[in-house]
């Protein structure tokens, strides 16, 4: 599903009126019958009585507020115009006028209407042009509204939220339903602000089919029903080896766990094989908690971690795989450091580069053009702040804006871990539509690795292996959360019920 910026949002606005003459009021029309049919729909359902309060701004979204009003005249409605004075220009004037011609309840205000009873309230204060922080007396009706205590239906975007990166200004509107035109705005699907849309309904209201003509990068959700394709039951005569063979280097003294994790989601996520190479001190470790899973111990002259003198212990078995994943747990030491560079760089099988293994790519993104097959990375924004040269706090703020500046030049799939995760190919990023805040914990990271790397020997091609092993990887989360709680939930929870929920998009 398709999901739109604030600028190709205008854009596309801006495009159906100059090349395809649909004037501004047909849009604002038809999106008020859309609002209005919402309104009916709810109300229908209630037990409640039929006072609305439409709250109008002097933009658009004010506008689609009072063409709603025009349609909405079978019930006792009284619209707001958030100004004392008449300062209102273009289409909103337009249907501003239509109200009063039509004598219907309008009043200018800068005060709310305190502690007067509505049963529902329509807010069309700020849209998507909207970012900083709400002003008087705009923010204290976005107050007023989120302590009535009824439902709140907010126009187009939930006034307050900034409809690129999702970040929210005190008083935000809190909204039961948002009414969004067209297409969702990335900014209702990124968090804080997808917490304040409620229900989200879109409306159709004569846009034409111009999406893959706007600048900018693709943005979509990730549909569940994709994973029925990559994840039917195995083929009656299939083998061990035709499952797919995984190389998973990882692990060193005081991260064992990372290894261990990462090997057992390969197998859980339905790789025939795999080969986990270890430190030779630590091997019994391993070869006690990877029962169903090969180890390859190189010689570590009991350092407890990997050297670029291990190089030719792993050679051959990088040229039996069916991917790599590397990274987890290997620990910072220097000549890791340059062992992790130069398996990157020679192998000629697909990988998976997670955790450590993005060390030798700090403040050197560039370094990536050197790869010259498919891989994948799976950092969380400290992570992505290390290696393209920024601050994780700024990334959090703007997604869309770093997402767009990543991925430009890079030539291989990012999975930039949050909650939500998004990840990133080429002109395209997908948000994943679930998981939650009890996964950040650790291990959970090396989890989705495994079942990442997994999927990509298994054939999925990299960016779909990477989308539907996130999604697979949040919706374990959210069983576990329900059932569990956040707090309490670990990495090896996960990794139990990874099994289960495949299980269920395996169709023939």
């Amino acid at each position: 599903m398709r999901i739109l910026t604030r600028k190709q949002s205008q854009d596309l606005d801006q495009i159906s009126m100059d090349r395809f003459g649909i004037s501004g009021k047909t849009l604002m029309r038809n999106a008020g019958k859309e609002i209005a049919n919402v309104i009916i729909g709810i109300l229908e359902k209630s037990t409640h009585g039929s006072r609305i309060a439409i709250c109008c701004g002097k933009g658009n979204n004010g506008g689609d507020g009072f063409s709603a009003a025009l349609h909405l005249t079978k019930f006792d409605v009284t619209i707001y115009f958030i100004q004392e004075k008449l300062d209102i220009v273009g289409d909103p004037q337009y249907f501003y006028n239509q109200c009063v011609e039509k004598r219907l309840r309008l009043i200018h205000a800068s005060d709310t209407p305190g502690n007067k009873k509505y049963d529902l309230i329509i807010d069309g204060l700020t849209g998507t042009g909207f970012k900083g922080k709400m002003r008087e007396p705009i923010k204290k009706w976005a107050h007023w509204m989120n302590c009535q205590n009824v439902p709140v239906v907010s126009i187009d975007i939930p006034s307050g939220v900034n409809a690129d990166n999702g970040t929210v200004s005190p008083d935000s509107v809190k909204a039961d339903f948002t009414v969004t035109m067209g297409w969702i705005k990335t900014g209702m699907k990124l968090n804080p602000g997808g917490q304040y849309c409620g229900e989200i309904i879109q409306a159709e209201i004569g846009f034409p089919d111009i999406l893959d003509n706007l600048d900018g990068l693709s943005w979509r959700i990730f549909q569940e029903n994709s994973l029925f394709k990559y994840l039917p039951v195995p083929k009656q005569n299939t083998y061990k080896h035709r499952q797919g063979k995984v190389l998973i280097i990882a692990g060193s003294i005081g991260m064992t766990g990372a290894s261990i994790l990462s090997s057992n989601a390969v197998l859980r996520s339905g790789a025939g094989l795999t080969k986990t190479v270890v430190p030779r001190s630590l091997n019994s470790v391993f070869e006690t908690n990877i029962i169903e899973g090969m180890t390859i111990p190189c010689n570590d002259e009991e350092l407890g971690y990997l050297t670029l003198h291990n190089f030719d212990e792993i050679k051959p078995h990088l040229e039996w795989c069916d991917s790599v994943l590397i990274g987890p747990g290997l620990g910072t030491h220097e000549s890791t450091k340059k062992l992790i560079e130069k398996i990157i760089f020679t192998s000629e099988k697909p990988m998976v580069i997670d955790a450590d293994g993005l060390q030798c790519f700090e403040n050197n993104p560039k370094h990536f053009q050197n790869i010259k097959v498919p891989f994948v990375i799976t950092p969380h924004y400290g992570e992505i702040a290390s290696v393209f040269g920024t601050n994780p706090k700024e990334i959090a703020k703007d997604l869309p804006k770093y997402m767009e500046s990543i991925i430009k030049d890079f030539s291989g799939v990012i999975v930039a871990k949050n909650a939500p995760t998004c990840t990133g190919f080429g002109q395209e990023v997908v948000i994943n539509n679930s998981g939650n805040p009890g996964m950040a914990t650790a291990g959970t990271g090396d989890v989705l690795a495994g079942i990442i790397s997994s999927f990509i020997a298994q054939g999925i091609p990299h960016f779909e292996a990477a989308q539907c092993g996130v999604f697979i990887h949040g919706s374990i989360g959210d069983i576990n959360a329900k059932n569990l709680g956040h707090r309490g939930l670990i990495a090896s929870d996960i990794l139990k019920e990874i099994s289960k929920t495949i299980k269920k998009y395996e169709c023939n």
